[in-house]
């Protein structure tokens, strides 16, 4: 296959805005859903659902390695 350079590009972008819409949407959930469970959850910020997903993938990554 070959692949040029603005494939490669495109791709790279599609995978950070999905990345940023998958953020987006924990935020939402976790906003809408949080304050059901536990009247003082904290609200939180795009930034820390980033970083909650980031810190979730590397979790399930590691338990994926683990029980291989």
């Amino acid at each position: 296959m070959d692949y040029n350079l603005g494939t490669c590009f495109v791709a790279l972008i599609v995978i950070v805005l999905l990345s940023f819409l998958e953020a987006w949407i924990l935020m939402l959930l976790w906003n809408w859903i949080a304050p059901l469970f536990w009247l003082s959850a904290p609200i939180l910020t795009f930034w820390q659902a980033y970083g909650a997903m980031v810190l979730i993938q590397i979790i399930a990554g590691l338990f994926k390695n683990l029980f291989k």
